[in-house]
């Protein structure tokens, strides 16, 4: 596998599959136009269903690091008028900044500064739009 991709970070905890595949959908045709391809963890949907196995719980997080290891750029939905706790993202933001990766963090404008998402953050933007304007320059 090539380690050349964007990884799709953000929220999944509370969301129907519609709606944690929105935004990625479109992040992920508008990359592709430009050459630039995706790693999506909502193609692993399936295995978020079995979350009283450990086993299973294990299978994910791994799945997704390893979905980080294989990329150049995080593109990271932290708003805050998204369900979930963002629990996941966080930890993939921190295990991402560990690895020297590129982060790029989609927040409202009207959003809490966050000092550890600040922190760990190499751009933040108020749009999916400046977001992949800025991905693309990295490329």
């Amino acid at each position: 596998m090539k380690k050349n991709y964007v990884y799709l970070c953000g929220g999944m905890e509370g969301y129907s599959k519609e709606n944690m595949s929105g935004w990625r959908n479109e992040a992920t045709e508008r990359l592709k136009y430009c050459g630039i391809d995706t790693l999506d963890p909502t193609r692993r949907f399936a295995f978020h269903s079995g979350f009283q196995d450990r086993n299973a719980v294990n299978r994910v997080v791994k799945m997704d690091l390893q979905d980080i290891s294989n990329s150049t750029v995080l593109l990271c939905d932290m708003r805050y008028n998204q369900p979930g706790k963002r629990w996941g993202s966080m930890a993939e933001i921190a295990h991402a900044h560990t690895k020297n990766k590129i982060i790029i963090v989609w927040t409202d404008e009207d959003d809490i500064k966050h000092p550890f998402l600040e922190f760990y953050a190499t751009e933040i933007h108020n749009s999916l739009d400046d977001c992949l304007e800025a991905i693309v320059n990295y490329y």
